[in-house]
């Protein structure tokens, strides 16, 4: 097994050596570099700042924590996957210019699902460093006996909205879940923002909601880039843009920050609370069932299947046949 430093090593060189690679591959157009160049730049930058970040702070998900950072990498393929499916009714995005080669275009699919939770959680951990918001505070507040009820009421409601009148509430989706999962992540004894905020201490939340608008800059930076891509639809297209994000887009990747640490935080109720974080406690209270675990390995990859078929069938509009 290779110490923290080793792999921290590692991670730097195989980053570097796939800058070099994308760089070269993309300026002589060869594939799948070329088609793919969103997964291959995502997963570049991912190494590098994992590999940064350990030298900085002394930890990273990657480099510390490596089991965790590849259950955080198969849980956000499965939430990828999710807003796949979402998308079908609301009709956000679509995909160009994909490869017609099953196997190149499946793998690009779940590889940019698989990154985005690691990417983002990994820029988190990166800005708590350096902890642009530690002199923030917030007022310290309780919540009241029917307050889950209500949380539980309003995602139900914007989820509903949404899917009812995508035209109108689509952008909904990027927060619909957030405090249903906070709800339950409060009842469950799970790490939660909620908890943090009722402390005042807003931190945490603040580093999320920067990390997401930095991501989401990024991400449609390189796709912008790259032959196989994703498209917004008009109406979701409005206004000024950014590095190819609409300005709309970039509070709904601040938001989908939020909804994405609360989802996680509860995915982790299958495995008693351990997650990527470090300095994670153990679930107190009740157990869950034991083969809850490998109910949900078998959800995600049933999950992923569906949402690969219906992305070909039902969000993606040009293939490219020499790919």
């Amino acid at each position: 097994m290779l110490d923290e430093e080793s792999k921290a090593r590692s991670a730097f060189y195989a980053g570097l050596m796939l800058f070099f690679f994308v760089l070269g591959g993309r300026a002589l157009q060869l594939e799948p570099v070329s088609s793919q160049f969103f997964v291959f730049s995502s997963w570049t930058c991912l190494l590098l700042v994992s590999a940064v970040l350990y030298w900085v702070k002394g930890s990273s998900p990657l480099v510390s924590r490596t089991g965790e950072f590849f259950v955080l990498a198969f849980w956000s393929a499965f939430f990828g996957a999710c807003f796949e499916l979402f998308n079908l009714r609301l009709r956000l995005w679509q995909y160009t210019s994909q490869p017609f080669t099953l196997s190149t275009r499946w793998t690009g699919h779940v590889l940019s699902w698989a990154v985005m939770l690691p990417f983002l959680f990994t820029l988190t951990e990166f800005l708590s460093v350096y902890r642009p918001f530690r002199r923030i505070r917030t007022p310290a507040f309780r919540l009241g006996k029917g307050s889950a009820r209500v949380m539980y009421a309003s995602g139900a409601v914007m989820l509903a909205l949404a899917l009812a009148l995508p035209k109108f509430f689509s952008p909904l989706l990027c927060c619909a879940f957030l405090l249903p999962a906070e709800a339950l992540n409060l009842r469950l004894g799970l790490p939660s923002l909620l908890r943090e905020l009722q402390a005042g201490l807003p931190e945490k939340t603040l580093n999320l909601l920067a990390s997401g608008t930095l991501a989401g800059l990024l991400w449609n930076y390189w796709n912008s880039l790259a032959g196989a891509k994703w498209a917004y639809f008009v109406g979701f297209n409005a206004g000024t843009s950014l590095a190819g994000l609409p300005a709309a887009g970039c509070a709904a990747f601040a938001l989908f920050a939020l909804q994405s640490y609360a989802l996680c935080s509860l995915a982790s109720y299958t495995r008693a609370g351990k997650n990527w974080e470090e300095g994670t406690w153990t679930m107190p209270g009740e157990r869950p069932h034991h083969l809850l675990p490998l109910a949900s390995y078998l959800l995600v990859i049933i999950t992923l299947y569906i949402a690969l078929r219906a992305v070909d069938a039902r969000s993606t509009a040009v293939f490219l046949g020499w790919i």
